[in-house]
């Protein structure tokens, strides 16, 4: 039906907790006047965030490595921190070009 708006699938997640981390979650979300339910679903979503990030980061930079094996093109440490320096002065200072 064009225009109704679709209920997101849900799945059911058994989750055991000890009996210390239980009551800390009971008390939060009664101070934070939320459900516990709220709270866990919360600290997923970051959680997951976090760590989807990390993956992309460590990614990207294996994808760097692998490029720079076979291009074999760089820039220096001098090259980078003059660049870095430039970019306090200038937040569109280019970046110098790569060579190898």
């Amino acid at each position: 039906m064009p225009g109704t708006l679709e209920k997101p699938r849900v799945a059911t997640v058994t989750l055991k907790l000890d009996t210390s981390q239980r009551d800390r979650l009971k008390l939060l979300a009664v101070d934070k006047k939320r459900t516990a339910h709220y709270l866990m679903k919360e600290a997923i979503e970051r959680y997951l965030k976090v760590e989807e990030s990390q993956q992309a980061a460590l990614k990207s930079v294996d994808e760097a490595v692998a490029h720079f094996e076979v291009s074999g093109l760089h820039l220096s440490l001098d090259e980078f921190k003059a660049w870095a320096g430039n970019v306090k002065l200038d937040r569109n200072a280019q970046l110098p070009a790569c060579h190898s």
